[in-house]
C-alpha cells in the first residue's frame, strides 16, 4: 500500500478530526492544545484554508490510495515569533516504521527552506520517546541546552521532556 504525503486542505477536515482522536487514543506522547471534542469541523476547515495562505504555517498529511489520513506533520508560528515556527508530527501506530514521520518532517524542512518566512524550526519531545529523537536529530534537529522542563503528557501525568531546534539555511 502506498502513502502519500501532501499539504492538507479543507476537505480533509471531517478526516483530520477523526485522526486526531485516533492519534490521542493511540499515544500518551500526542498532545494537542484544544480538546477535538469541541472543534467543529467546518472551523478545522476554515483554519486549514488560513494555515495554508500564510508563509509560517503548514499542515501536512500522510494519505492512503484508499483516501485515509494516518499521518498529520505541522508548523506553526509561535505567539509573537512570526520567524519561529514550532512543529509537531504524528503517525498512527498501524503505519510506523515506514519512514512516514521522516519524510514528512522532510517536506517541512524543504518547505522551510524554499517557501516559508521562517528562520528556525523548534519543537518540544518528550525524553522517553527515543525514536522521535533520533529521527529528529537524524534530520538535522539539535537539542536546546538547559531546555528540559517537565510537559504534562495526554494522559495528564509529568514527564521530563527538552527543546529542539533546526536553523534554516539561507
Amino acid at each position: 500500500m502506498e502513502v502519500f504525503v501532501r499539504p492538507a486542505d479543507r476537505q480533509d477536515a471531517v478526516k483530520l478530526m477523526g485522526l486526531l482522536f485516533q492519534l490521542q487514543d493511540e499515544s500518551s506522547t500526542f498532545m494537542i492544545a484544544q480538546d477535538p471534542e469541541t472543534i467543529e469541523a467546518t472551523d478545522e476547515a476554515d483554519n486549514i484554508d488560513i494555515l495554508q495562505t500564510t508563509t509560517n504555517n503548514i499542515m501536512l498529511v500522510s494519505v492512503t490510495e484508499e483516501g485515509q489520513l494516518v499521518g498529520l506533520a505541522s508548523a506553526a508560528a509561535k505567539p509573537g515569533q512570526p520567524r519561529v515556527a514550532e512543529i509537531g508530527v504524528a503517525v498512527l501506530a498501524d503505519y510506523q516504521g515506514n519512514g512516514l514521520a521522516q519524510a514528512m518532517i522532510s517536506e517541512i524542512l524543504n518547505w522551510a527552506i524554499t517557501f516559508s518566512s521562517v528562520d528556525q524550526l523548534v519543537l518540544t519531545v518528550q525524553t522517553i520517546n527515543e525514536i522521535a529523537i533520533h529521527i529528529y536529530e537524524k534530520m538535522g534537529f539539535k537539542r536546546i541546552a538547559g531546555s528540559e522542563s517537565e510537559i504534562m503528557n495526554s494522559d495528564q501525568k509529568l514527564v521530563p521532556a527538552f527543546d529542539m531546534a533546526w536553523t534554516v539555511k539561507d
